[in-house]
């Protein structure tokens, strides 16, 4: 009688471990495979996973296979096999996630620096660094994008409460600057900007003053607009005042 109740016991305890076994691995998200022609695009890479993070203005909330919000780690795969997504989930949006290209190599990289900052790197199939983004409280305060020489191509970057515009600046595949945009000034109000923009060559081909309109919500002309030919003329002088034309002195 002790024997077979021990058997009883034994059968339970299998039968009950099978069920947990079926139950969790029905948990377990099978993810769709990609292809990687129809996830890379040249100018912006693999945008696809972006949505789910609301850094990079994502709104959508992932689910899993049986309709919940994904949490934990969730990892998507090429049909080669070969990882395209890793990230981490809460309520179905990532927190931190890296892409990979179809050799393994990083395509960008999400990830925590503190509890308020957080960066994005993007990488050019190469491996050289395409892009460095700080965020502060879910705001870029400070982005470079590069060209895959290793030269920067963009800089923005704004204070901390990313209510003040400190540089809006391009450069040309030399390093030689395309476009400048910084404050003229930090202690008047409001806050007036100087805009060069130049040729390929070096020479500058516009120079303005401007000032940010809440009315416009955008920066209009306050001031002269200078514009020059390549060989450094003055073609045109205009004043401005408020984004209108006040007078014109050539």
């Amino acid at each position: 009688m002790i024997r077979r109740s021990i058997y009883i016991v034994l059968f339970v305890c299998s039968f009950t471990d099978i069920i947990a076994q079926v139950n969790f691995s029905g948990q377990v998200q099978h993810a769709k495979q990609y292809e990687f022609k129809d996830m890379y695009d040249s100018t912006y890479g693999i945008q696809y996973f972006d949505k789910f993070c609301p850094a990079m203005g994502g709104d959508s909330s992932r689910k899993s296979q049986q309709g919940y919000a994904s949490s934990g780690w969730v990892e998507d795969h090429y049909t080669s096999g070969s990882l395209i997504h890793r990230g981490f989930y809460a309520n179905g949006q990532s927190t931190i996630y890296t892409n990979y290209y179809p050799n393994g190599g990083v395509e960008r990289d999400y990830k925590l620096v503190t509890e308020r900052k957080t960066e994005l790197k993007k990488y050019f199939p190469n491996g050289k660094m395409k892009s460095d983004v700080e965020y502060l409280d879910g705001n870029s305060i400070l982005w470079h994008d590069y060209f895959d020489n290793g030269q920067v191509a963009y800089i923005e970057e704004y204070d901390k409460k990313h209510e003040r515009l400190l540089q809006r600046c391009s450069y040309y595949r030399d390093g030689k600057p395309a476009s400048l945009f910084m404050p003229s000034s930090s202690d008047k109000k409001p806050l007036r900007y100087s805009k060069k923009e130049y040729y390929a060559n070096g020479q500058l081909k516009e120079s303005q003053e401007m000032l940010y309109s809440s009315d416009a919500l955008d920066f209009v002309k306050d001031g002269e607009d200078k514009q020059f030919d390549e060989s450094g003329n003055l073609t045109s002088d205009v004043v401005y005042e408020a984004g209108a034309v006040d007078h014109t002195i050539k």
